[in-house]
């Protein structure tokens, strides 16, 4: 199936991310997060037609979200504000007491526990996007289990895109999340999300990787799991976004002016190359401030 740009679409968490150092009182920046926006805007930063879709609000939130994509060249005409809520993850930068960098995350409405106000896209926005983008995407992204998300994963599958699951767990909708699975190219996971690996051992079709932060990752393309070693960083500062930056890099080596034909046409010795590669920069991406800080230098 021939593709006609290097364009990705992306449905998930896109949400607002406040950075403020400890000590401070107010935030050093504000900027698009949440993994599936993280994924859009870096893809864009590398020279992808990046198409998130999303069900957000009319609030100021917003307003900062919409305006950071459009300085990125992130196309928003398939992001509603009317009838959606835009999720606000808080990230507070310090020092813990052996003297490492390290970050906290908490939602802006804090009840006591991490929650997040995100509302999944409806079957009528589903429905809405497939009617108005004719396109053929390269690249279908997605990181949240529901309903409508998966309904455009199945429609992009059947049209030829690659498809990127990367689930931040299981949740309590098991079914859906295997038909997921069962839809997916490509499914990305961390091993403190999701550690039991055996649930995937049906699936002789798919390309899994578990990252495993400072011991690297393990993949698995049509056979047994096999481990690569980290690519180190002696000078972190901020590990916000890296697992972001793996995936977008992934994406982009694997795919970028590339015609996609299968996972099982891909090779052992590439797929290497492209996740080592791919570790490299969600390493270096930890020397910057912010889960994006090295797109702004």
């Amino acid at each position: 199936m021939k593709h006609e740009a290097n364009i990705v679409l992306g449905a998930g968490l896109i949400s607002l991310d406040v950075l403020i150092r400890d000590g401070e009182r107010f935030p050093i920046s504000y900027y698009v997060g949440g993994t599936c926006g993280n994924v859009m805007m870096i893809l864009s930063h590398m020279g992808w037609e990046s198409y998130p879709i999303a069900r957000l609000d009319g609030t100021k939130d917003t307003e900062r979200i919409l305006s950071d994509m459009v300085r990125h060249a992130v196309h928003t005409d398939f992001i509603s504000t009317n009838d959606g809520k835009t999720p606000v993850i808080v990230q507070r930068n310090f020092v813990n007491k052996d003297g490492i960098p390290t970050h906290k995350f908490e939602s802006r409405n804090n009840i006591g526990r991490f929650y997040l106000d995100f509302k999944s896209l409806t079957l009528k926005q589903a429905n809405h996007v497939l009617e108005r983008i004719s396109i053929i995407p390269k690249v279908f992204f997605f990181d949240r289990v529901a309903p409508a998300i998966l309904k455009l994963a199945t429609a992009y599958k059947e049209r030829g895109a690659v498809i990127f699951f990367e689930p931040s767990s299981r949740g309590g909708k098991v079914d859906l999340f295997n038909k997921c699975v069962e839809v997916a190219d490509i499914v990305k996971f961390s091993d403190q999300r999701i550690s039991d690996l055996k649930q995937f051992d049906r699936y002789n079709d798919k390309l899994f990787i578990q990252t495993q932060g400072a011991r690297g990752l393990s993949y698995r393309l049509n056979s047994d799991w096999i481990h690569l070693e980290p690519v180190m960083n002696e000078k972190v500062i901020d590990t916000a976004g890296a697992g972001d930056w793996t995936s977008a890099a992934l994406i982009n080596k694997l795919f970028k002016d590339k015609e996609f034909y299968g996972i099982s046409d891909l090779l052992v010795s590439d797929l290497e190359i492209a996740l080592n590669e791919a570790q490299q920069i969600g390493a270096v991406s930890c020397s910057y401030e912010g889960a994006r800080g090295m797109m702004q230098q």
